[in-house]
Order: structure tokens, then C-alpha cells, then sequence
């Protein structure tokens, strides 16, 4: 369980937030586990985007629950399921320094695996302050 990072009566900015996920996580990938559950609340909970959603997992989890579909990464992070209608939402989840630029190569496997009807839509969750390259 993550320590507090701020006494109660303090406001935590979302910066601090991921500043101290990269202090706390052991590993890249951990870093990226942290960064997906945070996304998973965020869209869970935020008034903007819960009604969006009936359910938001991983996508290893979604996976195990359909056959035909691969349990590996195949860059794909968390899967969204559309509220009140058919389909489902691809979620990748980047978690870079504020001043990294996307590029195509960063999301190729993301915008490959995401490809198939039953993904209405993509949504790209990242760390970054700038812009994306102009190949993405």
C-alpha cells in the first residue's frame, strides 16, 4: 500500500501525483501499473467520463474473458465499455517526462491491436506537456 504523499488537509496536483510514482515504482513496468490504475480511477470516477463507461479494466483482464483473444501485451493497456451501446473504448497509457515527444513508433502496436470493429473508439492517456509528432 502507497504512503500518503500529503497530509490531510493538503491538495495533491496531479505533477506531485506522478512525480511520486516515479520515486516509489521499482521498474518501468511498475511505474506503468501505477500509471493505469490511476487511469482506471480517473475514468471511473471523473464526472466527465463515468457516465461514458460501464466498466473499465485492464485489457489482460478483459482479454481472459473472451476467447480468440491474446492475454499478452500487445499494446492495448486498459479496455473501456461503452455505456448504452455496442463496442468498446482501446485505452493506451503512456507515462513519459513531461517533455517527451509521442511518436508513431511510441503507439504503433497500440493503433495495430486496436484495429478490429469491435474498438469504436481509441484514447491516448499520457504524461507528456507537448505535442504530439507530426507522423502520429
Amino acid at each position: 500500500m502507497m504512503q500518503s504523499i500529503k497530509s490531510d488537509n493538503e491538495h495533491v496536483t496531479l505533477r506531485s501525483l506522478l512525480e511520486y510514482y516515479r520515486q516509489q515504482a521499482k521498474s518501468p513496468r511498475e511505474l506503468g501499473t501505477m500509471f493505469e490504475i490511476l487511469v482506471i480511477a480517473y475514468l471511473t470516477n471523473d464526472p466527465l467520463h463515468y457516465g461514458r463507461y460501464e466498466k473499465v479494466e485492464t485489457y489482460y483482464e478483459w482479454a481472459q474473458e473472451r476467447e480468440g483473444w491474446n492475454k499478452n501485451d500487445i499494446g492495448i493497456d486498459l479496455v473501456a465499455k461503452l455505456r448504452n451501446q455496442e463496442g468498446y473504448v482501446a485505452i493506451q497509457c503512456k507515462f513519459y517526462q513531461a517533455d517527451h515527444q509521442i511518436s508513431k513508433k511510441d503507439i504503433d502496436s497500440f493503433i495495430a491491436a486496436s484495429g478490429k470493429d469491435i474498438f469504436k473508439y481509441r484514447l491516448l492517456v499520457d504524461t507528456t506537456e507537448v505535442e504530439l509528432s507530426d507522423n502520429v
